[in-house]
């Protein structure tokens, strides 16, 4: 009886700990003025970077939209060797009341712009994912910024 309540409890913690490494990392940032919301957000998966913005006002109607320039940085730190730094950067018409969160700017695979391993994974680097976005208008910016690290060999 004690065996088969320690193998499950071993069990319940290898998957709580598979699911944590399981885990995407993510970083939000939030600016106001007024009514004026400004979200940047970065959301890492093993292949890519989401590097995202949004804008949301409670006093405007869901139908307006405005412009919004968003800024997608990675800086690749590698263990040896020399950095890089990666930039993206455009302007985006965006509606008011987008669900879901951050809705305009980039999706970055490590293979798009060099930096994965051959299954596509993030080569082993230390990187700072950046995601400045700001509402030129009124000039608010929010920038959401994640740092990781991959050990390991490719």
């Amino acid at each position: 009886m004690i065996t088969k309540a320690l193998l499950a409890a071993a069990a319940a913690l290898a998957a709580g700990a598979s699911a944590l490494a399981a885990s995407e990392p993510a970083v939000y940032a939030d600016a106001r003025l007024g009514s004026l919301r400004v979200v940047s957000g970065v959301v890492l998966t093993a292949k890519t970077a989401d590097m995202r913005g949004v804008w949301l006002d409670s006093k405007v109607p869901c139908t307006v939209n405005r412009r919004l320039t968003v800024r997608a940085e990675i800086h690749y730190v590698p263990f040896q060797g020399s950095r890089r730094r990666i930039v993206r950067q455009g302007v985006f018409r965006d509606p008011n009341c987008a669900e879901g969160g951050p809705n305009v700017g980039f999706t970055i695979s490590g293979r798009s712009v060099g930096l994965a391993c051959p299954d596509g994974t993030w080569k082993p680097a230390r990187y700072n994912f950046l995601t400045a976005t700001t509402e030129p208008t009124r000039r608010l910016k929010a920038t959401a910024s994640l740092l990781w690290e991959k050990r390991g060999r490719c």
